[in-house]
């Protein structure tokens, strides 16, 4: 029997891919005009296969039987972009050219043009061979008497109050908690939800909740259902009517024949009196929820609730907007070995483990990664097995490749791995794309969301998104769903609580590697020198030498090629330059050796035409020194949309006068850029981010065509004439975030003109406090600003007379570098919208006074590394607001002294 979810027709690339190929088919018709009716007729046959892919992937059929055929048409799609790409960006390098070398490239022109008319006539017949091998493959009819995707799992995963698992771990307090929310004094109906990835343990906590004394004492009503993701509304209906009244034959007749109408008002009416519970598990849409409460849960004063579980935070949300959901965590390392010794034991748990078997152990329940039924499932395997060291092994050794799985190939169900498939196969088509590509990611990373976002930006993954958004936006969108949905686990948030990186729970990434590798979508290499498919088009290379890379006779047609943590020599770098023209992103995370004192990036680069993303942030030598010059053939990568070389040092990247030819440029992250001229940037119109650019080279632009520019740094020194600068920034209305560095050895220039700029909201300044006093009154900030970030050098007097004055400031962080004041006020007269303050490394600081009244939006405070405070203020505990408290690297004695009454107060308090 095929397994129910991994046999859904589609990879999610496949509808993608195709979708985007037609656009770009639209988008460069411009170059196409002697090919015109291929290019048509070509859109048209993608578009139809795209629609049939579209409607296929919602059927049930043997994956054995179309996998290759699915593989020939995204094969096929990948190869018209980039026929169409190469072609066009071809075109584009002479179109800047005088006219007299334009007309000497007329004749190339006509054969590159004829060229690609025989490729797309070569493709069509690949498209027309594909069409026709439906009926080879027994798919002519695809869909035709099969059900719909994931109703074995489903039937697998209804739930039971019933069967309640006894060997629960970790869960007392938390049950504790559901427990006091349910009796809760509110008359009106209220939900409290459980929220989590799939495997958490949601359901099994809820049925602890459901079954407890306290909670049967106080509902005399109660009702449990599953809804799933493929629910039966009149069947769910059915489902509670019968719980809430005796089961007879004449009931069971008068239900089977009742509309959905009816059985709603029967349902309102049997609770419309009562104190009642309903237990509404594994909720997984909006809707679902909407047709029970507004037509069958009644709200009329009678204190009742609802317990919902969902792997969908907003689903939650959405039942109660007033009720926060608790965010059900993983584990920890000691109550997750706590449960497997249970379940992998059983009566000897208590005992301990054999000492022969507890480090594999220990390391099979840190594979599982503090997922309940991971363990559960892993310890029920091992507890039918011998207790010999090398049969745990081998199950350690298969450990991915059997928790990921749904099915085992003796067709056993596996509960864990049905859980994990269901929650991949809801995503829609681009969150499949999005959630598979972070397996290209090494085990336990922590990734960089903005790094994600402009990697996903360059995959063209944002296509056909909202045309009044910019990409970026559309993209952290994503990140959110995934986070929101739980497949992705959010590792850090910003000040104003956004997601700053993610990871990808083990599990999870092993299921998206085994999905991308099934479909040939990307390859992982790892520590072997294994073959690389020469079907891959991503491949990331995890802790491998260059030279162990193995392509084999053929070179695969690579979009995505990421390097982590490996090395190689400058030769092995130009050979990938020169073989793989049709890279899209390359990741640079290396150790280059043997190439000299500095490393200069190879000229060959400028031949990967096609490149939208390169990062080298962290490119170095032996870790010792980072790249120092860009090549001029890097002005040759007219797609280039990010540009990451910022060093692992700090230090500056030498560049010739070509970053305006970048005209798709949108982030350029330097620590310093150099030039011998004048740099030219002028007329980049896509360009957001650009950092490390020098002062003079900023005035001898013409900003306002940086249409687009949100995000600035700019390398200044005495000698800067910053009113002159601001001035000549005013008028660039996109710009919102400001950062002034300045260069070591020099003085700062008077601030005073920064009062110019209206538009810009955030600003990041390195500057002495005497300074501050003498120059920088409130008035002379930018009149909108909202979040400020000071490093204070020379740090002896307090600042906040002067900062409390910005009364629109929300963020406020204040470093530094050297000895401040031992005593700080924070007066009742200003900050009053001030939600995040942060106090880093202020040495000399020992006592922060807070006034009755002062931070009244306040909602987190951080202090990191203040070594000589004594004490938190206690007003803080008269801030109602405040919802964290985070403490980093803080003394012991001070932890150690906290006041209970101060903290206890505060909802998160957060110990680093």
């Amino acid at each position: 029997m095929a397994d129910p979810v991994t046999s859904l027709v589609i990879d999610p690339v496949i509808s993608f891919v195709v979708e985007r190929t037609g656009e770009l088919l639209i988008q460069k018709i411009v170059f196409l005009k002697g090919v015109r009716r291929q290019v048509e007729r070509l859109k048209n046959d993608l578009e139809r296969m795209r629609c049939f892919l579209k409607d296929a992937d919602h059927k049930q059929i043997k994956y054995e039987s179309i996998r290759n055929w699915v593989s020939e048409i995204r094969a096929a799609a990948y190869d018209a972009e980039d026929v169409i790409e190469i072609f066009a960006s071809k075109i584009e390098s002479i179109k800047d050219k005088g006219f007299v070398t334009r007309l000497a490239y007329y004749p190339w022109r006509i054969v590159s043009l004829n060229k690609i008319g025989k490729e797309i006539e070569s493709l069509q017949k690949r498209l027309d061979d594909i069409a026709a091998s439906r009926e080879k493959y027994d798919i002519k009819n695809l869909g035709e008497g099969t059900t719909t995707h994931g109703e074995e799992l489903q039937r697998l995963r209804r739930s039971s109050p019933l069967s309640e698992d006894k060997d629960i771990v970790g869960f007392e307090e938390i049950t504790k908690y559901l427990v006091k929310e349910l009796w809760k004094d509110d008359r009106n109906r209220r939900v409290v939800s459980i929220v989590g990835m799939g495997g958490a343990g949601k359901t099994t906590l809820a049925k602890k909740v459901y079954n407890h004394a306290d909670v049967t004492k106080r509902f005399k009503c109660r009702a449990w259902v599953c809804v799933s993701s493929s629910y039966d509304y009149k069947k769910l209906l059915s489902a509670i009517i019968k719980q809430l009244n005796p089961t007879t034959k004449e009931l069971l007749e008068v239900l089977e024949m009742m509309q959905e109408e009816d059985l709603e008002r029967r349902l309102y009416q049997d609770l419309q009196d009562k104190c009642y519970l309903v237990v509404l598990d594994d909720v997984w849409e909006v809707a679902a929820w909407d047709n029970l409460a507004r037509r069958a849960f009644p709200d009329v004063g009678t204190s009742s609730r609802v317990l919902l579980t969902s792997r969908k935070r907003d689903v939650a949300q959405h039942a109660d907007a007033l009720s926060k959901p608790h965010e059900l965590k993983t584990l920890g390392e000691e109550d997750s070995w706590h449960l497997f010794l249970k379940k992998a034991l059983v009566h000897e748990a208590n005992a301990g483990c054999p000492p022969d078997l507890e480090a594999v152990g220990r390391e099979i329940t840190r594979r599982c990664g503090g997922l309940p039924l991971a363990i559960t499932v892993i310890g029920g395997l091992l507890l039918g097995k011998k207790r010999w060291k090398s049969e745990w092994e081998n199950v350690l050794n298969d450990f991915g490749a059997y928790l990921s799985r749904s099915q085992s190939e003796a067709g056993e169900i596996n509960e864990a791995g049905a859980i994990l498939e269901l929650s991949y196969a809801d995503l829609p088509t681009n969150l499949k794309f999005c959630f598979l590509y972070l397996g290209l990611f090494p085990e336990d990373s922590v990734i960089s969301v903005r790094k994600l976002i402009h990697m996903w930006v360059a995959e063209g993954i944002m296509q056909k998104r909202d045309a009044k958004k910019l990409k970026e936006t559309a993209a952290y969108e994503d990140v959110e769903r995934l986070c929101s949905r739980n497949m992705v686990q959010v590792a850090e948030m910003t000040a104003d609580e956004r997601i700053k990186s993610c990871r990808v729970h083990d599990l999870l990434r092993d299921l998206a590697i085994r999905k991308a590798e099934d479909e040939n979508f990307f390859q992982i290499h790892g520590t072997r020198d294994d073959q690389i498919s020469a079907k891959s088009r991503y491949l990331a290379v995890h802790s491998l030498p260059l030279e162990k890379i193995y392509f084999g006779t053929s070179t695969p047609p690579l979009r995505s090629l990421l390097f982590f943590n490996g090395h190689g020599d400058r030769e092995n770098i130009s050979l990938i330059f020169k073989s793989f023209k049709k890279l899209r992103i390359l990741e640079l995370d290396l150790d280059l050796e043997d190439v000299g004192m500095y490393f200069n990036l190879p000229k060959e680069i400028g031949e990967v035409r096609l490149l939208r993303y390169l990062g080298l942030r962290d490119a170095s030598i032996r870790r010792l020194a980072p790249i120092r010059r860009l090549p001029n053939s890097v002005g040759c990568l007219r797609y280039l949309q990010t540009l990451d070389i910022r060093g692992r040092f700090d230090r500056t990247v030498k560049v010739s006068n070509f970053i305006w030819k970048l005209e798709s440029l949108r982030h350029l992250y330097a620590y310093k850029l150099e030039c011998d001229v004048p740099l030219k940037i002028e007329g980049l119109r896509n360009l957001q981010t650009l950092s490390g650019i020098r002062f003079e080279d900023v005035m001898h632009n013409n900003m306002i065509t940086l249409t687009s520019l949100r995000k600035l740094g700019i390398w200044v020194d005495e000698r800067s004439e910053i009113d002159k600068l601001c001035m000549h920034l005013s008028e660039v209305g996109s710009l919102k975030t400001l950062h002034l560095y300045r260069a070591i050895g020099s003085e700062w220039p008077s601030l005073a003109g920064l009062s110019k700029l209206h538009h810009v909201t955030e600003l990041k300044l390195k500057l002495p406090t005497s300074l501050l006093a003498r120059t920088m009154l409130a008035p002379d900030f930018p009149p909108n600003l909202s979040r400020l970030s000071l490093n204070l050098t020379f740090f002896r007097d307090d600042p906040m007379p002067v900062l409390e004055k910005l009364g629109q400031l929300s963020f406020l962080k204040l470093k530094s570098a050297s000895w401040g004041p031992q005593h700080m006020v924070i007066s009742r007269h200003g900050f009053h919208q001030l939600k995040f303050l942060g106090l880093s490394r202020l040495y000399s600081l020992e006592e922060i006074k807070v006034e009755e009244g002062a931070l009244p939006q306040l909602r987190c405070l951080r202090i990191r590394d203040c070594s000589k405070l004594q004490k938190l203020p206690e007003e803080l505990k008269h801030i109602s607001s405040l919802d964290a408290l985070e403490l980093v690297d803080m003394p012991e004695d001070f932890i150690s002294g906290l006041d209970a009454d101060t903290v206890s107060s505060v909802p998160n308090l957060r110990i680093f």
